[in-house]
């Protein structure tokens, strides 16, 4: 049977890098959802709160803010 090595720094900095990568990705999933989420609702902020979005025969979907481009 093995000994058991005792726990010392090199032991457990595996274990603070996995720690790190994980909260590292955690943090820029957030990041990025609001970022996205902000700017989406600055656009409509901006826009009085008017948006709309179409949607083209090839399937391409372009949003558009304001009444002046939505056609109200």
């Amino acid at each position: 049977m093995k000994d058991a090595q005792p726990i010392t720094s090199t032991t457990v900095r595996p274990l603070r890098v996995l720690g790190a990568i994980t909260a590292g990705a955690i943090l820029i999933v957030l990041g990025t959802f609001l970022v996205v989420e902000g700017s989406h609702r600055y656009q409509l902020w901006r826009a009085g709160g008017v948006w709309c979005a179409t949607m083209e025969p090839d399937g391409t979907i372009t949003q558009s803010f304001g009444a002046e481009n939505c056609g109200h």
